[in-house]
């Protein structure tokens, strides 16, 4: 009595299962990528050059990716929390970083549990000449009044977090100057900035995008600029070297990711930052806020990080040699 509902049951589930197997995707085969919306940490407090320039990048990217990316600050240890954080990830292309410089300083001068060698490039986006820039409440006027004034008295400086690129360049000023400095580090220009702006440190070498604002209020004054040549975006200021100090130095900006990225994933990645960056909005939004845009693939990105990194440590090293004689 019990064999037509049972064969009609077994029938039932053997075309269930015939239709699964029948629809199923082949062994080993992944989901389009991107799937899920895209996470891009940023390893300072929000408001700083790194946090409001990807920002406009990943808003732009989205369109190309069509998922969400969300910009996450993890500000802490001069970058290195956030940064570390990124390189202990999956690399999936789902969680990426905002990278600066400070990724090859910090692998340098502290104790990380990362290399340079833990990330690979997506786009190099800006390149930023560190610019000096004071209180305008303060007397000083130039650049050769500043290193004068810190020959006789070490000045406070604040940074935006130690080993920075902006505490390295303060550290090259130092030695080709002769000027020292005494050394606040914060965790970020957000923080750096205003600082300074409120008399509450003597200078700042920093970004002229994260310090524009405050230039325009009167809040502080630029000196002179880290750069070869005179910046088109600031012509009247001298740079250091026509002052008589040879010293160029800057800070780049860019979207890196954990090593071991899959070809097809970094590719996807990489055409859609290329994109953003080449936007009509992106490149409006950027001059607006006082960015260059300096963009670099993958390949020539990677080949500047390990460069930068022997130049870096090249000049630290014998930075310690000369201090230790």
């Amino acid at each position: 009595m019990f064999t037509t509902p049972i064969r009609s049951v077994l029938g039932s589930i053997l075309a269930t299962a015939c239709c699964a197997a029948f629809f199923a995707a082949p062994a080993g085969a992944q989901q389009k990528f991107p799937n899920k919306p895209i996470t891009i940490i940023v390893p300072f407090n929000a408001g700083g050059a790194v946090d409001v320039t990807i920002r406009i990048i990943s808003e732009e990217a989205e369109k190309s990716l069509g998922q969400k990316i969300m910009v996450v600050n993890k500000a802490g240890g001069g970058a290195t929390e956030g940064q570390g954080f990124v390189a202990r990830s999956k690399p999936d292309g789902y969680t990426l970083l905002a990278g600066s410089s400070s990724l090859v300083t910090n692998t340098i001068t502290k104790s990380v549990d990362y290399t340079v060698d833990s990330f690979e490039g997506l786009a190099r986006y800006n390149y930023d000449p560190d610019v000096m820039f004071v209180p305008a409440s303060e007397p000083i006027k130039s650049i050769e009044e500043l290193i004068a004034q810190a020959k006789k008295e070490p000045l406070s400086a604040a940074t935006s977090g130690h080993s920075t690129a902006h505490h390295i360049a303060s550290i090259l000023l130092e030695n080709v100057s002769g000027a020292k400095f005494k050394y606040i580090h914060t965790k970020g220009g957000s923080e750096a900035v205003p600082m300074v702006a409120g008399g509450h440190a003597k200078t700042l070498l920093g970004a002229w995008g994260e310090a524009v604002n405050m230039v325009n209020l009167g809040k502080l004054r630029p000196l002179a600029v880290m750069s070869k040549d005179r910046d088109p975006r600031f012509p009247d200021l001298p740079t250091f070297k026509e002052k008589g100090w040879d010293i160029a130095y800057g800070v780049w900006r860019g979207i890196v990711a954990p090593k071991g990225l899959p070809k097809e994933v970094k590719e996807k990645l990489a055409q859609a930052f290329a994109a953003a960056l080449n936007s009509d909005s992106v490149k409006d939004r950027f001059a607006k806020a006082d960015y260059t845009i300096a963009l670099k693939g993958p390949d020539e990105f990677d080949a500047l990080i390990r460069q930068d990194y022997k130049n870096v440590k090249q000049i630290l090293d014998q930075l310690k040699a000369e201090r230790s004689k």
